[in-house]
């Protein structure tokens, strides 16, 4: 007799379930059972993955959920709590009717509470129940109420058997209640795990759910390992105990359910939220309008060229029915654009000539030479890209629009599944099983933030053997690395945000966000793709807020706005400034990889620049795109094409595969691919693909290259390329959009430098760099920063006179409402003294109602009112000893008592820049240490640029200001040096990065003995060993590192 599985929790039952959507899927078809369904409690989070999983396995796919019902008892007031409060269900969806009341049940038990503590009333049930499949394990007082919702022919009666304690009696009582009531009986197993050896993980989750160990966690854990999938024969022993027919025919029911429930997602009717357009107007002619309108501002003439090109377009939007997708985005920027917020769209939306025209790019495609079948042809089924980047400072606005517009019941923000990585998984696990915090800490600490690492690195890392044979030490690792990629909760997504054409809650379940106020889907940006439904992607770039605030100083400063859409891409000066990598502050091209290589591949057009963001990428590095195209960049390789046909397609890029959009014109022009085809090529090239399904690609492929007069050989070799590329291609398109905003930053930093690193300073963190690392780039460009004025500064860092004044926003403990209570002082009039600054402000024991005696005195430390008060020490002690007189009336001023303190030094006074703004507007830190660096024979990043050869033996030092493991560098670790006349980039092989990790990984300061690589203008130091600089005999304070993966 068949059976389905009908009650199973997947790892988004959050730290409960064990296993993944796909694992439990496999699991399924290797028992070969013929239908699963997944019951996440409270949520539908992985029921698109767990669809599709099942759909590819050629497994009948159920969804269905595990609610909480309110049992009338007092809710706990922890959250970890719940696991033994209220009533379970489990639902499951017959059809679309039934999926939608899913939906909305769980929508009511999420809205209705404080997240995390979702429950729905009995009641509630009633509103929503039709179409739906009820299972219910412990009926209790609800019976009644169950039965009258969903009847007979809808309630089953469930019985589990994990040979537990009272598992017997409570199905004993089961088949009573049963036979007594006429009800249905269905047998699950209540599945928490695909495979018993899970069961460990299990109980490790379930005690990091309470926040306790194992032993803390014993009343919660599950009796046995037995909650893991099974078939019917291995669970009819376990029901051997009970009445045969009875259990035969719950047996039964479970296949007769999932027949039943048939519910697949298909939600094309839904897609668009509708668009008003102007009476007597459909959404394609009023888009017709508008780009007819438009070609005539932006193309001048219009060409034969540009009218084809934009008919063809308009004649795919219009097949594909997506004219209201595009006006959607339209409405968006025109907001933006009316409101004065920067943005821009980008990826493979600039591949569209109607996005250009629409304002929704500005990138011209026909210029670059974009290609629109990369964004969209007629067959495509999901509605394509269109990312739009807003200013992070004014995003917020754009989405409050959406929400205004389309109404927040069909507008929701697209959640982003916050995973374990390592660092938190020994943290979280190791608590669970008892280890000493100190020991979880040196644990976490030594793993690398970036990637995976071995149990025995980690160990030897912190201090610990490498291997280690005890079973706790074990487990550990095991467990931990078990729970890698685990939904740990869930997030707002960084711009994504659903949009629908019926309610979104009969589309997919909402639940509250951690931001007040805001509410999420249960679906991913990934599950919302898979769907086909729109997403509006509204992604903050704080760039974007940079420019913005830049182009305000300048104007603010000049009087006069510079207009950069009118800047022409060709100044010379501009692509100078890159070939040398001075780019510390520009858009994409500012990090090491990204300065190693620009004075080698010396951009000087444009495209170049286009070149430059797409090619230091982690997939055209695997691809070994970056140096064959750098080698010809400077004419030591030849340019050479595998056949004709290939040299207009590849000329821009040197005869290199570099863009997705290449391969797509490859397998068109060379092949004879129509587009929808070449979609298809570039989709299936770029994934895992079988073996039958790659053979078949390249059968193809080759007899259409023969056809169009390229030999079988040559075209064998051209499909070898181009697979061995695609998987890491590059979208041109993204690359445009990006190296637009890349010049836009370089000319600023090369005309109004000022301004640009004001704007940067503003709208930290961000970037590849620290804010001192910024300000001491400044210094070198020659742009002086002003200090802090108590009469001069704003809350923000602004010009003044060409110069750079810092703001007190980088006043460390002087918040928004400190600041607004300081920008109200200076309304009333140049400020003369300390005493009259106190005389205008109140000074309170909470910032919440004036500015505390510790701000004050923090902004007095930090220089504010050096214009007026000599030595800092000084008028810090006079704060504090006269302070509550200077709240009074003045009636008789009272002598100051005389106190000497002595001035800082020099060095005193940077180091109080560090601790109070994290920056320094004096001399850099490394200065401190010349004396002691020439005694140990450290050569400065000047000299060592200018005098040392290559290859010599070399000896630097300087402030760590970026630590780098990326994914490509097999491991290799890559660290910038910073002293007072420059930077140096460091190369650290596994080995050395190994035996000197913690001085590595924890040292500000470091020396560096290594072999001195330079070419091209290129230089870096191959590190062969690591120590600590010598501490100075008086204070040391250090600024930040950046460190990335």
């Amino acid at each position: 007799m068949t059976y389905a599985e009908l009650h199973c929790h997947s790892n988004f039952s959050f730290l409960d379930g064990a296993s993944h959507p796909e694992e439990l899927v496999d699991r399924a078809r290797e028992l070969e059972l013929p239908a699963l369904a997944l019951t996440d409690t409270n949520g539908l989070y992985g029921a698109v993955r767990f669809v599709l999983a099942a759909e590819r396995a050629g497994i009948h796919p159920i969804v269905g959920t595990e609610l909480i019902l309110d049992d009338g008892s007092p809710p706990p007031k922890d959250r970890v709590d719940f696991d033994r409060w209220g009533d379970r269900i489990v639902l499951l969806a017959e059809d679309r009717a039934g999926y939608s009341n899913l939906c909305r049940l769980i929508t009511k038990a999420q809205l209705a509470h404080e997240k995390g503590t979702a429950r729905l009333a009995p009641a509630a049930l009633a509103q929503h129940a039709s179409h739906l499949v009820a299972l219910v394990a412990e009926p209790g007082d609800n019976l009644p109420l169950y039965r009258e919702i969903f009847g007979r022919d809808r309630l089953y009666l469930e019985l589990r058997d994990h040979l537990a304690p009272d598992d017997l009696a409570r199905n004993h009582a089961l088949l009573e209640l049963a036979a007594a009531e006429d009800l249905s009986l269905v047998v699950t197993n209540e599945v928490l795990y695909h495979a018993r050896e899970r069961h460990r993980l299990q109980d490790v989750l379930t005690a990091i759910r309470h926040r306790s160990s194992l032993d803390g966690a014993q009343p919660f854990l599950r009796p046995n390992g037995e909650f893991f999938l099974k078939t019917g024969p291995e669970l009819r022993p376990a029901f051997a105990r009970y009445p045969a027919a009875p259990i035969a025919q719950a047996f039964a029911n479970t296949w007769e359910i999932a027949q039943r429930c048939q519910f697949r997602f298909d939600f094309k009717g839904a897609r668009f939220p509708g668009f008003a357009v102007p009476s007597g107007e459909t959404p394609f002619s009023f888009l017709y309008r508008l780009c007819q309108e438009a070609v005539r501002d932006k193309y001048r003439p219009v060409t034969a060229e540009v009218a084809a090109r934009l008919q063809r377009e308009l004649s795919v939007i219009d097949k594909t029915g997506l004219a209201e997708f595009f006006l959607i985005n339209w409405d968006l920027m025109r907001f933006a654009k009316a409101h004065g917020i920067p943005g821009q769209g980008r990826g493979s939306a600039a591949d569209s000539v109607v996005a250009f025209l629409l304002g929704i790019t500005r990138v011209d495609p026909i210029a670059h030479d974009l290609l629109f079948e990369r964004f969209l042809h007629e067959e495509m089924t999901c509605a394509p890209d269109i990312d739009i980047d807003f200013s992070t400072a004014h995003r917020e606005q754009v989405i409050q629009y959406v929400y205004e517009k389309y109404g927040p019941e069909r507008t929701g923000m697209v959640c982003n599944v916050v995973t374990y990585r390592q660092r938190s998984a020994l943290r979280e696990v190791g608590k669970a099983l008892g280890f000493a915090e100190e020991t979880l800490d040196r644990l976490a600490k030594s793993a690398s933030a970036w990637h995976p690492e071995s149990p025995e690195t980690i160990a030897q890392a912190a201090g610990y053997q490498a291997s280690t044979p005890t079973q706790p030490w074990q487990q550990l690792f095991d467990l931990a690395t078990q729970i890698l990629t685990f939904p740990r909760h869930l997030s707002i997504h960084v711009g994504g945000m659903l949009v629908t054409g019926e309610p979104l809650i009969d589309i997919v379940p909402v639940e509250r966000a951690t931001m007040p106020g805001r509410v999420v889907v249960q679906f991913n940006k990934d599950d919302v793709e898979e769907l086909g439904l729109i997403k509006m992607d509204m992604l903050g770039l704080r760039m974007l807020s940079v420019v913005a605030d830049a182009l305000d100083q300048i104007e603010a400063d000049t009087g006069e706005r510079p207009d950069l859409d009118a800047l022409y891409l060709t100044d010379p000066r501009v692509y100078a400034l890159c070939q040398e990598a001075d780019t510390i502050g520009v858009f994409q091209i500012e990090s090491r990889a990204q300065m190693q290589t620009l004075p080698r591949s010396r951009p000087d057009t444009f495209n170049d620049l286009v070149v430059e963001v797409a090619i230091i990428r982690p997939g055209p590095i695997q691809g070994d795109a970056v140096h064959p195209y750098l080698r010809r960049k400077q004419g030591r390789e030849p340019v050479a094409y595998l056949h004709p046909s290939l040299e207009p397609i590849l000329k821009e890029t040197l005869g290199v595969v570099l863009y997705q959009e290449q391969i797509l014109r490859i397998s068109m022009e060379c092949a004879g691919f129509t587009p929808p085809e070449a979609d298809r090529f570039r989709r299936a090239m770029s994934s895992h693909r079988s073996h039958a399904e790659m053979a078949g690609i390249h059968d193809r492929f080759v007899i259409g290259c023969v056809a169009h007069g390229i030999a079988a050989p040559v075209a064998e070799e051209i499909f070898t390329k181009l697979a061995a590329f695609a998987e890491f291609g590059f979208t041109k398109s993204h690359a445009a959009a990006f190296a637009r905003t890349c010049y836009e930053t370089a000319w600023l930093k090369l005309y109004h430098a000022p301004a640009l690193y004001a704007g940067l300073l503003n709208h930290q963190p961000m970037g590849f760099y620290h804010p001192h690392v910024i300000v001491e780039d400044a210094k070198r460009h020659g742009v002086k920063i002003l200090p802090l004025d108590i009469n001069r500064s704003y809350t923000r860092c602004t010009v003044e006179e060409g110069a750079l004044r810092l703001g007190f926003n980088y006043v460390h403990g002087v918040g928004d409402k400190a600041t607004a209570v300081i920008a109200e002082a200076q309304l009333r009039g140049p400020i003369t003294s300390l005493e009259d600054f106190c005389r205008r402000v109140r000074v309170s024991t909470s910032s919440r109602q004036g500015l505390t005696r510790t701000q004050i005195e923090t902004v007095i430390l930090a220089g504010a009112f050096d214009a007026f008060e000599a030595n800092r020490r000084q008028a810090a002690w006079r704060f504090r000893e006269r302070v509550g007189e200077w709240q009074s009336e003045p009636l008789v001023a009272s002598a100051d008592e005389p106190v000497t303190l002595p001035q800082m030094t020099a060095r005193e006074l940077v180091a109080t820049d560090y601790r109070l703004l994290s920056l320094s507007t004096g001399a850099h830190l490394c200065s401190f240490y010349r004396p002691q660096f020439e005694q140990l024979g450290v050569i400065d990043s000047k000299t060592l640029r200018n005098s040392i050869r290559n290859g010599a033996r070399v000896r630097v030092a300087g402030l760590v200001i970026t630590r780098q493991s990326p994914s490509t560098g097999k491991e290799f670790k890559f660290f910038t040096l910073a002293d007072e006349f420059g930077h140096v980039d460091v190369i650290i092989r596994p080995p050395i990065y190994q035996r000197y990790r913690q001085v590595a990984n924890l040292e500000p300061v470091l020396v560096m003995d290594g072999s001195l690589q330079k070419q091209d203008g290129v230089l870096s130091v191959l590190v062969t060993h690591i120590e600590a600089a010598p501490s100075l005999p008086s204070e040391d304070v250090f600024p930040d590192s950046r460190n990335y993966r």
